[in-house]
């Protein structure tokens, strides 16, 4: 059996190796895919992915993730999504989906046709997962539907309770922040929207790509019932994250959005959004440097720039 090197105590290697001898595949191997903030993600035989949660919320957050997985199965979407191999508390097993290395210099090597098919494809997906009807009574779907109008207070309400008890609130930060939320919540275009499933990560690196088209789709651990925009949001970004603001139109106009500048501009938000995000995972992480990276962010945010 070949293993890479694993120093981290939350990895339950025994736990593993007789969770995979269970379901018909003993290691041979066991590979560290990533670490990031919430899991530790390895790959095992090049088949199967081991989700391990870092936190207790991660944990719940898993749980309902592999929920979607399982009810999505009854569904022919048009590209892959994991399938759900064994649960338990410690960790998950999802099938894994191989392919290609493709990133933005990739895209920008491709013809007009081949950009357009595979805007096609990501409109495509997003259709038919935006279409799927949800029991909004039942778990997971009642636990990720998401009130935007309820969270947008809730964040504001966490975000003067941390800059406050960390001694950063002052009376023109206070004021900038409750502009800001003001704003926001004149915007009624934001809030109208029919709820329905949502990946809520939709980006390149959630994306499988073969031949240079999408194949697979993968993470759906920000899944919600929500505005189905927010799988726009990633992109209708500028960076060279995705493939570009130019793209992202592409799939847009594939989809057959109604209201593609309102998409651009809830995008434009959600960009201006990040450093309050910033400071809220900060803390939620125990991550001081993206706390304070968003914070320093914040101090320079323009309330203008949440005006629909």
């Amino acid at each position: 059996m070949t293993m890479c090197e694993f120093s981290s105590p939350q990895i339950p290697i025994t736990d593993i190796e007789n969770a995979m001898e269970r379901i018909g595949s003993p290691v041979r191997e066991l590979r560290r895919l990533d670490a990031g903030d919430d899991s530790e993600v390895l790959l095992c035989n090049g088949l199967f992915v081991i989700k391990i949660p870092k936190r207790p919320s991660v944990r719940v957050t898993q749980q309902r993730e592999f929920a979607v997985y399982s009810f999505l199965k009854q569904y022919d979407l048009p590209a892959l999504i994991p399938e759900v191999i064994f649960q338990c508390s410690e960790f998950n097993v999802m099938s894994f989906i191989p392919g290609e290395n493709f990133g933005f210099q990739e895209y920008a090597l491709l013809s007009e046709k081949e950009k357009e098919a595979l805007a096609s494809d990501m409109a495509i997906f997003l259709r038919r997962l935006h279409g799927i009807s949800v029991p909004l009574s039942e778990k997971p779907f009642c636990e990720i539907f998401e009130d935007k109008r309820k969270r947008y207070l809730e964040d504001q309400e966490q975000l003067l309770e941390v800059l406050e008890n960390r001694k950063l609130l002052n009376a023109p930060l206070q004021k900038n922040i409750q502009t800001i939320y003001e704003h926001i919540g004149q915007n009624q275009e934001l809030f109208n929207y029919a709820a329905c499933l949502v990946h809520n990560d939709f980006s390149s690196s959630n994306m499988v790509f073969r031949h240079n088209r999408l194949y697979g789709v993968i993470d759906f651990g920000d899944v919600i019932v929500g505005d189905p925009d927010n799988d726009f949001l990633c992109l209708l970004d500028c960076s060279m994250d995705d493939f570009g603001k130019d793209f992202g139109r592409k799939v847009l106009r594939h989809y057959g959005h109604r209201n593609p500048q309102l998409a651009e501009r809830k995008a434009e938000i959600n960009d201006a959004y990040w450093p309050i995000q910033q400071v809220l995972l900060g803390v939620q992480r125990e991550d001081r440097s993206l706390f304070c990276k968003g914070y320093r962010e914040l101090l320079a945010i323009d309330p203008d720039a949440f005006i629909l």
